[in-house]
C-alpha cells in the first residue's frame, strides 16, 4: 500500500497532467483533497497503474526503470490467464478499456507474443489510457459513501469494478476513480435463507457471498458443499457484480433459471448514500432493477445471496467435428433442426465453430445418459462420417465438468487479454419453426461467422425453464423466447492504427447485421453486445426501459453512476467516454 507522502506525489503528478471534469462551479480535487479522502478510507486509495507498466521504460511521460521480474510475470500471465489478470486492479479481460482506442494511447503488450520488445522497449511509452487515476479498495459501505460525497463534492466521476470481465469499458474510464470490489471475498451457506423482512416466507437454501467473490471459488464452495450455484462460463466472473445484475446467463440456466431469477437479497450502497437492503419484501423496485438493469448505475453492490440447489450429477455431450464450413453446415442443419427440443430437454452448453465443437450439459435427474444418448444420436452419427469423436458420458459433479471445460478439454472459453470487439444477438424460437426459416437461419450464422475471428453459441437461455416466468425482474423478456444467444469477435494487434481499430468494430457489426435482418422484434445481451447497439435501449431491455429509467432517477437524482448504454446513459458528450470510437 502507498504511504501518505507517496500518494501526495503521485497525486500532484497526475493532477498536473489531466483534469476531471467541472460540475457546477466545482474545478476539480485539489492533491489535498485526494489525501483527504485516502485518510478517511482508511489508506486504501491508490493510483491505477496499467497492469504491463513494469515493462516500460516511461509511463505517463516520466521515466521510470523496468521491473524485470514483475514484467516477467505480467508476460507470462499476459494472454488468455484469466484468473491472474482478474487479480489486479490494472487488468481487464477486454484490453481495449485499458487504452484509448480514439487515441492509442496505451500501456499494451502484444497479446501474440507478450515479450515482443517492440511493445515495450523504447521509444514505445506507458501511458494511462482508460485506466481510472485512482481507485478505493473497498471493504464495507462507508468507503462507497465516502466514495460518492467525493464525486459529488468535486465532478470526479465514478466507475465500479470487480475482476474487468467487461466487454464494454463501463468499469473502467479515463479522469475517473473506481471502485474496486475484488477484495470483498466471503462466502457462506445459508440452509434455510429468509430475506429480511420477509418472515413469511418459507426458508430456502442458498448462499451468501460478497462482492468479490469469483465464480471458481463459488463453484468450489458449491461443491464442497453438496450444493450447485447457477453461475457464468468464466471462472474470474464476480458474481454479485455485472454478472447478476445485468440478468446472468449459464449453461444451467435451461434447467435453473438466470441469475437474476436465483437472487433472493442483495446489500447496496445507493448513490443517495443509504446502506439498503434489498429484496422482495423491501426496495422492491430497487430489487427489480438489480435483477436485470445492469450494473454500474444503480448503486453499488456489496454483497448478494442466491439459491443454492442440491447437488447432481451432469450427462454431458461432446460432438466434435473437423472445422471446415461444409461439416460446420451440416452440423448446424442439425442443430437448428433440434435446438427447440434440445431446449425443452434442459441441455446447456455452447457451440464453437473454430474448434469444431459443440458441448451440452444437463443434470442426470432431469435426462439420464441413455435418454441423452438417444436425443443426440443424429449428432454423433453425421460428425463420426466426417471423422469426428463424439459421445454421451456422465460426469459426478457440476465442478468436474466445469474444469474440464476452462482446461479445453470440453468445448472452449473466449480469450482474454487481447482488444475484444464484440457483438451479439438473441435467437429466438421462432425463427426455428420451419425449414425455410431454419435454412435462412443458418445462411445468416455462416455468414456472422465468416466475419469473425471468434464466435459462438451460448446455449443459455431459459426457454425451457419452468421456475419462473421472469415477470418479476428486468431481463428482457426476449429471454425467455430465444434458445440461444450468438457471440461474434473481431480483434486488433498491438500496434494498431484508428482505422485498425474502427475497421475491428464495423466487422463485428456487419456480422450481427446478418442475424439482425432476421430477427427484427429480438435483442441482445447489454453485458456481451456491440457498443454501437442499434436502439440500444429496447434491444437489452425490451418492455422494462420506462421502468428502470425511473427508477435511475429515484435512487440516483444526482446521476453519479453512469456507463455507455447503461440505464440513464449521459450519451457521447460526457468527457469519460471520449476513448470510445
Amino acid at each position: 500500500m502507498f504511504n501518505h507522502l507517496a500518494l501526495s506525489l503521485i497525486l500532484t503528478a497526475i493532477l498536473a497532467s489531466a483534469q476531471t471534469a467541472d460540475i457546477s462551479q466545482n474545478k476539480g480535487p485539489t492533491a489535498q483533497d485526494w489525501a483527504n479522502l485516502n485518510a478517511t478510507v482508511g489508506g486504501r486509495l491508490a493510483p491505477g497503474i496499467p497492469w504491463p507498466e513494469p515493462c516500460f521504460s516511461s509511463f505517463n511521460g516520466n521515466a521510470v526503470t523496468p521491473n524485470q521480474a514483475q514484467c516477467t510475470f505480467v508476460q507470462q500471465n499476459f494472454f488468455n490467464n484469466h484468473l491472474n489478470r482478474s487479480q489486479v486492479f490494472g487488468g481487464f479481460s477486454a484490453t481495449q478499456y485499458e487504452s484509448c482506442m480514439s487515441t492509442g494511447d496505451q500501456c499494451e503488450l502484444d497479446w501474440t507474443n507478450p515479450t515482443n520488445p517492440l511493445a515495450f522497449a523504447p521509444p514505445s511509452t506507458c501511458k494511462q489510457g482508460s485506466i481510472p487515476n485512482f481507485f478505493i479498495d473497498v471493504k464495507n459501505q462507508n468507503d462507497v459513501i465516502a466514495a460518492f460525497k467525493f464525486s459529488k463534492s468535486t465532478g470526479v466521476p465514478l466507475v465500479i469494478k470487480n475482476t474487468g470481465h467487461d466487454f464494454k469499458g463501463r468499469s473502467s474510464g479515463p479522469g475517473t476513480l473506481a471502485l474496486w470490489m475484488h477484495n470483498m471475498k466471503y462466502i457462506n451457506k445459508v440452509p434455510k435463507f429468509v430475506p429480511e423482512g420477509c418472515s413469511r416466507t418459507p426458508g430456502q437454501s442458498a448462499i451468501t457471498f460478497g462482492a468479490g467473490q469469483q465464480f471458481q471459488e463459488i463453484f468450489q464452495f458449491a461443491h464442497d458443499n453438496n450444493l450447485i450455484v447457477v453461475g457464468g462460463s468464466d471462472q474470474s466472473v464476480g458474481a454479485a457484480g455485472g454478472w447478476g445484475q445485468g440478468g446472468g446467463h449459464s449453461s444451467l440456466t435451461p434447467v435453473f433459471g438466470m441469475g437474476a431469477d436465483r437472487t433472493l437479497q442483495y446489500k447496496v450502497v445507493t448513490p443517495d448514500g443509504a446502506f439498503r437492503t434489498v429484496n422482495a419484501c423491501q426496495n422492491e423496485d430497487l430489487f427489480f432493477a438489480l435483477r436485470g438493469g445492469g450494473g454500474g448505475t444503480f448503486g453499488v453492490v456489496l454483497e448478494a445471496t442466491m439459491m443454492a440447489s442440491p447437488a447432481d450429477s451432469f450427462t454431458v455431450a461432446n460432438i466434435n467435428w473437423p472445422p471446415t464450413n461444409a461439416n460446420l453446415e451440416a452440423v448446424l442443419a442439425v442443430f437448428l433442426n433440434n435446438a427447440t427440443s434440445f431446449a425443452q430437454q434442459g441441455w446447456g452448453g455452447y457451440l464453437t465453430p473454430s474448434i469444431g465443437n459443440l458441448i451440452l450439459t444437463v443434470p442426470t435427474s432431469t435426462l439420464s445418459v441413455k435418454n441423452g444418448q438417444k436425443a443426440m444420436q443424429t449428432l454423433i452419427d453425421v460428425t463420426k462420417t466426417m471423422g469426428g469423436v463424439s459421445n454421451v458420458t456422465q460426469v459426478a459433479t457440476f465442478l468436474d465438468w466445469f474444469n474440464a471445460y476452462v482446461q479445453g478439454r470440453e468445448g472452449a472459453q473466449d480469450n482474454v487479454g487481447l482488444p475484444n470487439a464484440l457483438t451479439s444477438r438473441l435467437i429466438p424460437q421462432k425463427n426455428h419453426a420451419t425449414a425455410q426459416s431454419r435454412a435462412q437461419l443458418s445462411t445468416a450464422l455462416i455468414s456472422a461467422f465468416n466475419n469473425t475471428i471468434f464466435s459462438q453459441i451460448h446455449f443459455t437461455t431459459p426457454f425451457g425453464f419452468k421456475g419462473s416466468n421472469g415477470s418479476d425482474t428486468s431481463v428482457n423478456p426476449i429471454w425467455r423466447t430465444s434458445l440461444y444467444q450468438v457471440i461474434l469477435v473481431n480483434t486488433w494487434f498491438f500496434d494498431s492504427t484508428l482505422a485498425d481499430r474502427q475497421a475491428a468494430y464495423a466487422q463485428g457489426t456487419k456480422a450481427a447485421n446478418f442475424l439482425r435482418a432476421i430477427t427484427p422484434s429480438s435483442g441482445a445481451y447489454h453485458n456481451e453486445a456491440d457498443i454501437h447497439e442499434p436502439n440500444h435501449e429496447v434491444s437489452f431491455w425490451g418492455s422494462n426501459v420506462q421502468k428502470l429509467n425511473q427508477i435511475k432517477s429515484k435512487y440516483d437524482p444526482d446521476h453519479l453512476l453512469d456507463c455507455w448504454h447503461c440505464i440513464g446513459w449521459k450519451g457521447l458528450t460526457d468527457p469519460r467516454y471520449k476513448c470510445y470510437i
